[in-house]
């Protein structure tokens, strides 16, 4: 059917692959328990003391994407998946990431590459600061260059998190284990 010069059966179908491509760049996950999957393990814990997370992010950075809540899930998987902690919930120690540096190309034919730094500070369970570091880490995306670009933007971010939370949990182990 062509109306007025308008083919409107490939109008449909562009409208079918543009929404097919929207749907599978969400489908991609926010955080990747793939890369956290490899954080430094314990055989067990450390300390009695579970752990308390909070995250902040510079206000002067937009936050659209959500970066302190994608940040605080990959940060509390990653703790979980190390084993570092205990479950007593009484006294916790309190660790704070502050997101300092979140850049990232908004266009990109390949991986997006971007920026992040983060500032941790940890508490005992007394409220002494027992660390502190910013780590800052620089990553990409891993999937195809012919995957759909919000799916490469979305894994983009979430390894840059991940890689930046595992290299944390890997310097905290090492404070806490002396």
């Amino acid at each position: 059917m062509i109306l007025k010069g308008i083919d409107l059966k490939k109008i449909i179908q562009a409208s079918l692959i543009a929404s097919t491509i929207t749907l599978v760049g969400c489908a991609t996950p926010l955080i990747a328990p793939d890369i956290i999957a490899n954080v430094k393990k314990v055989e067990s814990p450390y300390l009695k003391n579970s752990s308390l997370v909070e995250v902040d992010i510079d206000p002067k950075i937009n936050n659209r994407e959500k970066i302190d809540i994608k940040g605080k899930d990959s940060l509390e998987l990653a703790l979980k998946n190390s084993k570092l902690f205990g479950t007593d919930a009484q006294h916790p120690y309190k660790i704070t990431a502050q997101v300092l540096v979140a850049s990232q190309a908004a266009v990109s034919f390949g991986n997006f590459e971007g920026k992040l730094g983060i500032k941790y500070t940890v508490f005992d369970d007394k409220g002494q600061q027992i660390f502190q570091d910013t780590i800052n880490t620089i990553a990409g995306s891993d999937l195809n260059p012919l995957a759909p670009g919000v799916a490469r933007h979305t894994r983009s971010r979430a390894r840059n998190i991940a890689l930046n939370v595992n290299e944390f949990v890997g310097k905290l182990e090492t404070v806490l284990r002396k």
